[in-house]
């Protein structure tokens, strides 16, 4: 199923794509919970097929990072 282009602009949209994408993890894969950690984030994520994984950023967050955890963490 194609993604509307209102959601590709949606907030939402953008934070996961920044979040999941400095991870390395391809537009499709799509952010099933995320939270804040002391020096970055963790969380699961899924693919289009329904296969879950698991994430962890543990590096220092750049501006973008931390708008995006706090629109996600927030929504």
């Amino acid at each position: 199923m194609k993604k509307k282009k209102e959601d590709d602009l949606s907030p939402r949209a953008r934070a996961e794509d920044i979040l999941l994408g400095s991870l390395g993890f391809g537009e499709d894969a799509k952010l099933v919970k995320v939270e804040r950690t002391a020096q970055g984030y963790r969380g699961e994520g899924v693919w289009p097929d329904g296969e879950k994984f698991k994430f962890e950023n543990d590096d220092q967050l750049d501006d973008l990072q931390v708008w995006a955890l706090e629109v996600l963490v927030a929504g």
